[in-house]
């Protein structure tokens, strides 16, 4: 077990006992599109006991068909249930919070028509609401407009806290790092903030998929996100160290996940014990 880093005393009993694994992709699946060799054996595990697996990122700038599309060209055949985005989860939330609200949206056009498909009505001028998710075509434009609408008035809400997403280049800033520069030009906080550590999208995936906290395992690479949303859900917690976070910063950190390990393939070998 020498890429088992750190295991709790009830966490090996914990995880085999798990029906649903809920898992991260960026850093934790795989790395700028391209899977970690434990990842086709920890899918192939779970399909051969019968356990379910969703997906859970914290990435805003994709539609749910895209992520499916790109997963089918590795020959992982996902349903619409198997994965849940924070930039498709805020739309959803706006909508049933707010109804059909002008919306001004920091992102791609891909998520934009997550947006609309909700119910919002994405605009350009006079918004209601600025969202700021990962935006990989984000402009000064764009972040003069969230600014001068925040600054009126507008609701300010941020898809996702993350400040950058791992890639195999390194660091790219995330909704977190693009929304802290609106923050401090507008001298405004986010009013609300969506996506992982808040443990409401663990929530909604385990009522959907009706398992019990102690029957549900979160898996991430990093702690302030995944394995805090994993802690505050109630769910057994495994960090991987396959994308941010480090051995040092889990040893040091005040959030101890259930397990630590090298990659989720060492995951995939604990279950088959």
């Amino acid at each position: 077990m020498a890429d088992v880093l750190f295991l709790k005393e009830d966490s090996l009993e914990r995880l085999k006992q798990c029906k649903l694994f809920i898992l991260d992709i960026d850093g934790t699946f795989y790395l700028s599109g391209k899977p970690f060799d434990g990842s086709k054996r920890f899918v192939d595990t779970l399909e051969s006991q019968d356990k379910k697996l969703v997906f859970l990122t914290n990435n805003s700038n994709r539609t749910i068909e895209s992520y499916i599309e790109e997963f089918a060209k590795f020959g992982f055949n996902l349903s619409k249930d198997q994965i849940l985005t924070a930039g498709v989860a805020t739309a959803q939330y706006l909508f049933e919070e707010f109804g059909p609200k002008r919306v001004y949206v920091v992102g791609t056009d891909d998520i934009k028509k997550e947006f609309e498909r909700a119910g919002l009505i994405v605009v350009e001028d006079d918004p209601e609401i600025v969202v700021v998710t990962f935006d990989k075509t984000l402009t000064y434009e764009k972040l003069k407009k969230a600014s001068v609408y925040i600054s009126k008035g507008a609701i300010f809400v941020v898809s996702n806290p993350d400040l950058n997403c791992p890639s195999a280049d390194g660091p790219l800033p995330d909704a977190g790092a693009i929304a802290s520069a609106i923050r401090k030009a507008t001298g405004r906080y986010p009013n609300i903030t969506f996506g992982k550590p808040e443990p409401r999208l663990i929530e909604i995936i385990m009522k959907y998929n009706n398992v019990k906290p102690s029957e549900t395992c979160m898996i991430g690479d990093r702690l302030y996100t995944d394995i805090l949303a994993g802690i505050q859900a109630g769910t057994l917690t495994v960090l991987v160290l396959t994308g941010e976070a480090t051995k040092e910063e889990a040893m040091k950190s005040p959030l101890k996940p259930g397990i630590v390990a090298q990659d989720i393939g060492v995951i995939a070998d604990l279950l088959k014990e």
